[in-house]
């Protein structure tokens, strides 16, 4: 078991930046990927124990860790879908689902995410040529910034990773190069992170909308059809599985059915916290099988 659970009372550390956290280490989880992993749902439609956020749940941002709650300033996507208040993604009811199972310890998210953005952009031998292959090089060195920023937090307190999420492979299904390369560089990514945060069996979840049931008994036309606008969609998908078979400690976690904002593929409030709990139930029944 990844988690060791006692009642005890804890004794409490203050760090530098006056949030009391215990002496036990916080499980963290890392959340990285596109815009469904940056996250449109709304703080105002969260009940009050959500949008506060506690002791118990937290997150790091702006280099310290905080209570984990909705937070996001405005921009463009809060205007695209006429939302006034902070905003959030999977995180929020990832961790209350978690928090349930293990009442006793300390739940921490670390999330790194873009929207809009190729699996290129968080190749651990990142270039900008590379990542222009989709328009992304603009953007800079993704992989290095999430590194960064897990570094940062193991020195703000003790942490123990148990778990990267990733939401991401929209932008590689644009093209069929791309697609047929998702494999390649998903297992190139993960290799990367477990060899730079010295977790050689860190567990892996890909978030993925369809089964592969679900794809290889798609009607041709219908797949026909999105591949129109998404010609790679199939290798992608299909990718994913392959690593889940091919390498250890990888599981797809299908997540059919979540509510979006009307016309675009952003899920809504809804939507967001059920993607969390896709991930929380995917996460439990992986630990219970260790």
């Amino acid at each position: 078991m990844l988690f060791f659970i006692f009642c005890t009372s804890l004794l409490f550390a203050q760090n530098n930046n006056n949030l009391q956290l215990g002496k036990k280490k916080i499980k963290v989880f890392i959340l990285s990927g596109q815009s469904n992993m940056v996250g449109w749902g709304e703080d105002s439609k969260l009940p009050n124990n959500l949008s506060d956020g506690d002791e118990h749940k937290l997150m790091f941002e702006n280099g310290k860790w905080q209570k984990l709650k909705p937070f996001k300033p405005a921009n463009k996507g809060q205007k695209r879908y006429g939302l006034t208040g902070n905003t959030f993604g999977p995180e929020i009811s990832l961790a209350e689902e978690i928090s349930k199972s293990y009442p006793n310890e300390t739940i921490g998210i670390i999330k790194s995410s873009f929207g809009g953005t190729g699996i290129l952009a968080w190749s651990p031998n990142w270039t900008k040529e590379q990542a222009d292959r989709t328009n992304d090089g603009r953007k800079g060195d993704f992989y290095k910034v999430l590194i960064e920023k897990v570094k940062a937090a193991q020195k703000e307190a003790a942490i123990e990773i148990v778990g990267f999420l990733w939401q991401q492979g929209g932008k590689d299904m644009t093209k069929v190069s791309l697609g047929k390369e998702y494999f390649d560089n998903l297992k190139f990514l993960i290799k990367g992170l477990r060899n730079d945060l010295n977790i050689p069996n860190l567990p892996m979840f890909i978030g993925c909308s369809v089964s592969k049931e679900t794809l290889n008994n798609i009607d041709n036309a219908q797949l026909e059809k999105i591949k129109k606008s998404r010609p790679g969609v199939e290798y992608v998908i299909r990718a994913r599985f392959e690593a889940e078979e091919k390498i250890p400690n990888v599981k797809v976690v299908v997540t059919p059915n979540l509510e979006k904002h009307p016309k675009n593929v952003h899920y809504n409030t809804n939507g967001q916290l059920k993607l969390g709990e896709y991930y929380a139930n995917a996460f439990l029944k992986f630990i219970d099988k260790k």
